[in-house]
């Protein structure tokens, strides 16, 4: 079988990175100093200090390179990973579930230009790391900085993500583990995890006594009893006669507060549908409804439709201030009731049966939702995996689709790559039956398939001579089982642009986990509170006291935007550089060194780069040029030199 080719997503200012000392641009000063320690493999702690784009990060990643060949990314740790403000997540807070994005759970908790706040009271939807189980866990803390540039991954099934360009996502790796890797590192063989998963909500009841009418007025003759008010609602639960009405109102309802009611507009054939309405709202309610012929087009003599009326103040208020975004009562700014969420699954489905008037297709088949609301159809997307349904979002529609019987379901599979790897490993020891090749022949002998079904993986499994294995083969073993029996699956990467930000990006440090779902359909994101005391303590600390892998005796720890880290995280920094100096170096990378304390910086070899000189600059361009096969003239060139101001991540940007 020939070998798949990996093809590398075109990042060009990752692509025309340097990967050797001598290809390193200007910054003689620093690279022979560093070159020399590479040499002797004895490296000090380093400080490393100047403008963005001068060389610092390349000159950290180069000498990682040097240092450790092949193993260069097992040996060392890069903190930085960041995502954009509109990236939709799924929270609890104070154990209400609502979805939301990080921006606007940074909105709700920053102050002024603060860009770390610890959070309680706040948990994000992620991943147990040992059981692979879909649950909440808690948010430590929210951190922000700047950047120019972001990229936007596009994956299959319309999910989309906005990240950092040096932010990670997570992958499965050979061992069938979850682990982390950059975007810059991501190839078109690289497969994203999502999930569908029957989570057990619990909550029932709505709390309606909020919307209260006022129902005694204080009069010049006495308090009077308001006579329109008849009936005062507390709190009702909701079963699935009550979440179908609400899924029917998000598709065919309007509310109008001051006149105090709700209008259900159906088509005029729906007789049965409107029935059903009726009698919810009279059974759960107590209310009857008005039907009224609708008319609406150029022709007002021809009705169009039937509205189902109904007249309550205080439903008009429930209803405008929980399916809206911030009380705008029309129908591009629709949502789901955060509520939703919290409903038992029989419940949710009935929701989403009910939200179906404002679609086509069969439930159990094919369905497809279409709106305005861009929010609602966010809502719709994550409300269907939490119920084990697999949804699809594209421009104004959600689709959800069944797959018929077939079991090649796509929220069912996995990374080939991983399984075969695994038995190509233990047929050299006789301890895979033969019979595996023909279980995975489609993944072998098809260019195509790079992933395979859990239920093929499951009969996989069966092939391996457990008895036979050895501790590592075991702990393999055991991932591969755990994974195919989770609520995790893969999806493949489509596209990966380079996009013009110079905005805020985010991130969030998840207890016991360090990932958390984001995106318009949910992909599992490595984000860590890489500014805080917690993870110098943490995950910092947990890599600092193993030893390196090869023959150089200590790893090596580059944190990027070293400035930023918080006044405690950098004293827990100064302790930890003490205590594991033996086995482990750090190269801090900084704009300002003023802003490292002074017991770090006594303690690193500091190097200050420099901006670099527009003749640097211009043959950066030329080599870019010349790689690119691209055709510009001397003004161009000019006018990049001008804008990039020494930067050469900007110049390619710029160029790309």
């Amino acid at each position: 079988m020939p070998k798949k080719k990996e093809v590398k997503f075109e990042v060009w200012a990752e692509k025309y990175r340097p990967n050797k000392f001598s290809e390193i641009i200007n910054q003689s000063h620093a690279v022979e100093r560093v070159k020399a320690f590479a040499e002797a493999k004895n490296i000090p702690h380093m400080l490393f200090a100047g403008p963005p784009g001068t060389g610092k990060t390349t000159l950290a990643l180069v000498l990682a390179k040097e240092l450790y060949g092949k193993e260069w990314r097992q040996n060392i740790l890069e903190l930085n990973a960041s995502v954009t403000g509109d990236t939709p997540i799924l929270i609890k807070e104070n154990g209400k579930i609502k979805r939301t994005t990080i921006g606007e759970l940074a909105e709700k908790v920053f102050k002024a230009d603060e860009k770390y706040k610890e959070l309680k009271g706040y948990e994000v939807l992620s991943v147990d790391k040992s059981s692979l189980k879909v649950e909440f866990k808690k948010v430590k803390n929210i951190s922000r900085h700047k950047v120019k540039k972001i990229a936007i991954i596009t994956l299959e099934n319309g999910a989309k993500i906005k990240t950092s360009l040096n932010h990670s996502v997570i992958v499965l790796n050979d061992k069938g583990s979850l682990e982390s890797k950059e975007v810059r590192e991501l190839t078109s063989n690289d497969l994203l995890i999502t999930f569908g998963t029957r989570y057990q909500g619990c909550e029932r009841e709505i709390d309606l006594s909020p919307y209260k009418p006022q129902e005694f007025s204080n009069l010049k003759s006495g308090i009077r009893r308001n006579p329109k008010i008849k009936t005062i609602y507390e709190k009702m639960k909701v079963d699935e006669d009550l979440a179908y009405l609400f899924g029917a109102y998000l598709a065919e309802g309007c509310v109008n507060v001051p006149s105090r009611q709700l209008i259900l507009s159906f088509g005029s054939h729906e007789i049965l549908e409107i029935k059903r309405i009726q009698t919810i709202f009279e059974k759960k309610f107590g209310l009857k409804s008005k039907i009224e012929k609708g008319y609406s087009g150029f022709d007002r003599s021809r009705s169009s439709s039937l509205n189902v009326r109904i007249f309550n103040v205080q439903l008009a208020k429930f209803f405008a201030d929980n399916f809206y975004v911030n009380g705008i009562k029309r129908a591009k700014y629709k949502k789901v009731p955060n509520f939703i969420f919290s409903l038992p699954l029989k419940e949710r489905i009935a929701f989403l049966k009910g939200y179906l008037n404002d679609g086509c297709g069969e439930w159990g088949k094919y369905v497809r939702y279409c709106s305005k609301s861009n929010n609602l159809l966010i809502d719709v997307a994550w409300l269907a995996r939490l119920s084990n349904l697999f949804s699809s979002i594209f421009k104004n529609e959600v689709r959800i689709d069944w797959f018929g019987k077939s079991s090649y379901k796509k929220q069912n599979l996995l990374p080939a790559n991983i399984f075969i790897n695994f038995a190509k490993k233990l047929e050299s020891k006789d301890k895979i039956n033969k019979k595996w090749r023909y279980v995975l022949r489609h993944n072998l002998y098809s260019k195509k398939c790079l992933r395979l079904s859990k239920k093929v993986a499951k009969r996989f499994l069966k092939c391996v001579k457990i008895e036979m294995l050895g501790n590592e083969e075991k702990e393999i073993f055991e991932n591969l089982k755990k994974l195919v029996n989770s609520d995790l699956h893969a999806l493949k990467i489509k596209e990966i642009k380079v996009a013009e930000w110079n905005d805020w990006v985010y991130d969030l440090s998840v207890e016991d986990s360090e990932m958390f779902f984001g995106g318009n359909l949910p992909v599992l994101l490595h984000n860590s509170d890489a500014r805080g005391i917690d993870v110098i303590r943490g995950e910092v600390k947990e890599f600092a006291r193993t030893k390196a892998i090869g023959e150089v005796p200590f790893k090596l720890i580059i944190l990027d935007e070293a400035d930023a880290l918080t006044s405690d995280a950098q004293q827990a920094l100064r302790r930890t550089m003490e205590m594991f100096t033996t086995v482990s170096r750090f190269i801090l990378i900084c704009n300002y060194s003023s802003k490292i304390i002074e017991p770090i910086q006594s303690r690193c070899a500091v190097f200050r780069f420099k901006a670099l000189e527009d003749k640097d600059v211009k043959k950066f361009i030329e080599r870019i040029v010349k790689g690119e096969k691209l055709k510009i003239d001397k003004g161009a060139i000019d006018a990049i030199i001008n804008i990039a101001e020494g930067d050469l991540r900007k110049v390619a940007n710029l160029l790309q």
